[in-house]
């Protein structure tokens, strides 16, 4: 991915976290040949995403070479979505990196994880008004 690609997912990301106890990361890998699924449950342990204290973050995995990705999320986030969110997530994230789009089905898939991070995890208001 170029600098400016890079950039517009980083601001996609925050955008996306801003206001939740949620964390997003985004690894892209080289492979030409990849269990994603596989690969981004071993990555999420290895970034340490496991020890994020609301047991909330979620890791988008993708392999541009192979145009393979993979989502996964941590316990409570998956205890609040349940599998029909990621497999949905999944099915209209594929055709962009089916088609090489690789930026396009990231930002759908950090959208997509923003929306149930403001709905089931939104940071608690701790101004007293």
């Amino acid at each position: 991915m170029t600098k400016a690609q890079q950039a517009t997912i980083s601001a996609a990301i925050a955008a996306a976290e801003d206001g939740t106890t949620g964390r997003i990361a985004v690894r892209e890998i080289p492979d030409r040949s990849v269990d994603a699924f596989e690969r981004a449950k071993r990555e999420f342990g290895l970034i340490g995403l496991q020890r994020h204290e609301h047991a909330n973050a979620a890791l988008i995995l993708v392999a541009p070479k192979a145009r393979r990705f993979a989502i996964v999320g941590d316990r409570v986030l998956h205890e609040r979505v349940g599998d029909a969110f990621w497999n949905d997530v999944v099915e209209k994230s594929t055709p962009f990196f089916a088609r090489g789009e690789t930026e396009a089905g990231i930002l759908y898939a950090v959208a997509r994880l923003g929306e149930v991070l403001h709905a089931h995890f939104a940071e608690p208001n701790t101004s007293s008004a």
